[in-house]
């Protein structure tokens, strides 16, 4: 029952009903009828013991003796051939005639219920089974007083045997009508259930084809409906099938607009679903990696052979990042990609997540032809400055006039400008290259901090300059090269030293952040500060923001260089929010 059809549950529910609507009349209309039957002959029955209550009478009033026989002899031709059994009853409860038994084999019937009623109360009645005679009477019984009669009770006992054949008869005849009702019933009971069952099925299909591809040509008909009740839901089903059409035109548009952008832009793109399967690439991918023409369903990593894209990808399943890290990798044919994984959420759950991938190639190869372009001038140009301020510096002992020292004067500080510059640029192109060895050990935050600050004491104590250290939490542990990392805070204190307020202090601290495993380390100076549009573009090199800082000289590549040592470290550096100027740099805690 529990799993059968709603059909069929309707149906033994009308069974159900049907069943109890009528066999319980019935049952009620029998239980009447045969009480209604017995009333009847108890009526009859007292009837019976009025009339012979009254024969007696006359027979006393008549003038009989006290000890002539207490029934006429006529009364007991009639009875002795009747249904009726009379019984005729002392005062003492001693049967005195019985017209259908012996009254020497009868008990006393003083203690019977219905003689033991009518003594006192009058008159009793009873139904009961009669052991001498083998059959159900209803006995009705009533108390007498005869002149010159011995009786006491007249009793009369009428068989039930007629009752129970005329209610046995009527009981046939009224269950063979109920079941012929209960059948043509249940009959109309199958045959709605099986037009409503049909009715449903229309109705399912109608909302089952609104799923299937292709337009919803399918509407409810109201012809179908089991009932007007069903109206509104067809309404809705139909309403909603016109709205899903519309929607789903508007959804195959919008889905050829953006297939025709992801189409033809230059970028491979491949998206992935919440369980990490391919939904879709577009042709750039295709060129990239033919094996994507076949993509959908399959794991990006059967497609695109990357560990770090697999890897990137769990990552977005197992929990979303804030930002999406890039990573590069080379193809088998030998392009160079760089690789953008964006994740699509909503809320705290992962729908979908993009991969693009930008061929580098090109772009990879002008970046080494300018590295190796940069290092090649820088290295030839360290030749002729070096004659330049040789010469310079000789031309000072046979020069005496004024004019002529003001030039050699600025021939030197051009010369020492352009020197510097070559250095930075040498020093920044072996970094980028990898060229320059950067062995990583673990070393003492304080020997960093301690180290750029006796650099720059020189510097600091020409402009009255006041270095504070602070070291959060004790002495720190970090993972580094400390030639490297105390060129970074040297770089960051000249900075300060050259554009801080004479006589201001420059403050330097260092704060681990356990939960990041990192140290933070920061320069603070209360000059006049880096604008906020200016603050991400001062880590290019050859950028100077010296109008906007007390026109200051610099080559343009000392932050430049400080954000690649530290990269490479696995750190990152940034311009603070705030007042002044307050650079920070992370590094690996060891």
């Amino acid at each position: 029952m529990k799993n059968a059809s709603f059909s069929i549950k309707i149906f033994l529910c009308f069974c159900v009903v049907i069943s109890f609507s009528v066999f319980a009349p019935c049952l009620y209309f029998l239980h009447s009828m045969e009480q209604e039957s017995v009333d009847m002959t108890r009526r009859e029955a007292f009837r019976e013991v009025a009339f012979l209550q009254a024969c007696l009478m006359e027979a006393a009033t008549d003038g009989g003796s006290p000890h002539q026989a207490p029934f006429p002899a006529w009364l007991k031709d009639f009875y002795a051939s009747g249904t009726h059994r009379v019984t005729l009853i002392g005062a003492d409860g001693a049967v005195l005639y019985d017209s259908a038994a012996d009254i020497a084999a009868l008990e006393n019937h003083r203690y019977h219920e219905e003689v033991a009623l009518a003594f006192s109360q009058g008159e009793s009645t009873s139904i009961r089974y009669s052991a001498s005679l083998g059959a159900s009477f209803v006995y009705v019984a009533r108390h007498v007083a005869i002149p010159r009669s011995p009786v006491s009770i007249i009793r009369v006992a009428a068989p039930l045997e007629r009752v129970e054949r005329h209610a046995a008869d009527r009981s046939r005849a009224l269950l063979a009508g109920a079941a012929a009702a209960l059948a043509a019933a249940v009959c109309f009971a199958a045959f709605m259930s099986m037009r409503f069952r049909r009715s449903l099925r229309s109705m399912i299909a109608s909302v089952e084809h609104l799923a299937s591809q292709g337009p919803r040509s399918g509407r409810m008909s109201r012809h179908a409906l089991p009932g007007d009740e069903f109206t509104p839901l067809a309404e809705a089903v139909n309403s909603m099938a016109r709205r899903m059409d519309a929607q789903l035109s508007h959804i195959l548009a919008q889905k050829a607009q953006l297939d025709a952008v992801l189409d033809s832009i230059a970028e491979g793109v491949l998206v992935v679903d919440r369980a990490g399967c391919i939904r879709s690439v577009n042709a750039t991918l295709i060129r990239l990696f033919p094996q994507a023409a076949h993509a959908v369903g399959r794991q990006p990593v059967e497609v695109v052979p990357c560990a770090a894209l697999q890897k990137g990808m769990e990552a977005l399943r197992n929990g979303t990042p804030e930002r999406p890290a890039p990573f590069s990798m080379d193809t088998p044919s030998g392009r160079k990609l760089q690789v953008l994984i964006c994740p699509i959420a909503e809320e705290s759950n992962l729908l979908m997540a993009v991969a693009v991938f930008h061929d580098i190639t090109e772009l990879s190869a002008l970046m080494d032809m300018r590295r190796d372009f940069v290092a090649n001038v820088s290295h030839e140009l360290r030749t002729p400055l070096t004659a330049i301020m040789g010469y310079a510096e000789s031309l000072r002992r046979y020069v005496a006039e004024p004019r002529g020292l003001h030039f050699l004067d600025v021939i030197d500080r051009n010369s020492q400008y352009m020197a510097t510059m070559v250095r930075d640029l040498l020093q920044l192109s072996s970094i980028e290259n990898g060229a320059a060895p950067m062995t990583v050990a673990p070393i003492p935050a304080s020997m960093i901090v301690r180290g750029g600050m006796d650099l720059c004491r020189t510097s600091a104590e020409e402009r009255r300059l006041e270095f504070s250290e602070e070291l959060a939490g004790g002495e720190v542990s970090v993972r580094g090269n400390a030639e490297y990392l105390t060129r970074v805070m040297r770089n960051l204190l000249e900075n300060a030293c050259r554009y801080a307020p004479e006589g201001s202090r420059i403050a330097v601290s260092v704060t681990p952040d356990a939960a990041a495993g990192m140290a933070v380390f920061r320069v603070a100076d209360s000059g006049p500060g880096i604008p906020p549009e200016l603050r991400q573009r001062v880590f290019e090199r050859f950028f100077r923001v010296e109008k906007h800082r007390g026109g200051q000289i610099s080559t343009g590549l000392g932050l430049a260089i400080c954000k690649h040592i530290v990269e490479r470290h696995g750190g990152a550096i940034a311009i603070e929010d705030g007042p002044g100027c307050a650079v920070r740099f992370t590094v690996p805690l060891a």
